[in-house]
């Protein structure tokens, strides 16, 4: 019985691992999803290829990805990638990022969903899927501050696809002590937008010094900050050197002139 029991054990042990071969691993799932992500912006997935030898080699495949966005059960977005490499890279992953293109509504809950199949030998099999929920936010970022004696301006870059709705607060400050605060609206963009810039001036020209530029991107609440410092130079005064311009010859000299004329005239008429 003991004997029964031990041959019985012996085979669990045995089949519960994968079946080695000369230069490979047999396993029941091809590709790994390592983490998912979506956000406003857009949805990032991290897959890889199983192991050859464990921490050593990894199979390569060829994977295509769709990308859904779903608002409740309505599709508002979808986008195909082919041909995606995974395995080739050290550690064998593949990172795919997928950025939305259509605007969505702050604070709506939304459904990601990456659907993933197989490609081999030209035949293409569903293999897995992975999905994540999202609450829309409005999000953006101050890329550049520029500030100088007359004025200053922010850069502002668009993090999410919901349109910014936001004012840019302008804090000129020395010493600690605010001196003038401008307000500007912010530029309306969303994360496939360029970055875009606006400017504000000063009441008067700025003294010279050392000075610090506060500058918030606010909405509802506060969504960035960024402060540069500055510094207004003294002018200098520049002079300029003057070439004294020769005069217009006077009356003198064209008398002059005009009586040795008369001397000549006179001399050869007496020739």
């Amino acid at each position: 019985m003991k004997k029964i029991t031990g041959i019985i054990i012996l085979f669990i042990i045995i089949f519960s691992f994968p079946v080695s071969g000369a230069d490979n691993e047999t396993y029941f799932t091809k590709i790994y999803i390592d983490g998912v992500n979506a956000d406003s912006n857009g949805l990032k997935l991290l897959i890889r290829a199983s192991e050859r030898h464990a921490g050593i080699h990894f199979q390569p495949y060829v994977v295509n990805v769709d990308f859904i966005l779903m608002d409740s059960e309505k599709i508002i977005f979808s986008e195909k990638v082919r041909q995606v490499p995974v395995g080739e890279t050290i550690g064998g992953t593949a990172e795919i990022v997928q950025p939305w293109y259509v605007s969505l509504e702050e604070g709506r809950s939304y459904t990601a969903l990456a659907e993933i199949y197989l490609v081999e030998n030209g035949k293409v099999d569903f293999l897995t899927s992975a999905s994540a929920n999202f609450t829309a936010i409005m999000d953006a970022k101050i890329a550049d501050i520029y500030g100088d004696s007359i004025g200053a301006s922010a850069t502002v870059k668009g993090m999410s696809m919901v349109p910014l709705d936001a004012k840019i607060i302008f804090s000129l400050k020395q010493d600690g002590k605010i001196l003038e605060v401008r307000e500007v609206k912010a530029p309306y963009i969303m994360s496939n937008d360029q970055e875009k810039t606006v400017d504000v001036l000063w009441s008067q020209s700025l003294q010279p010094g050392a000075y610090v530029i506060a500058t918030e991107l606010r909405g509802e609440g506060t969504i960035a900050r960024y402060d540069k410092a500055i510094t207004v130079e003294k002018k200098q005064n520049l002079t300029t050197t003057t070439t004294p311009i020769p005069e217009a010859p006077g009356f003198q000299l064209y008398f002059a002139l005009g009586a040795l004329l008369v001397i000549i005239l006179a001399i050869r008429n007496k020739k």
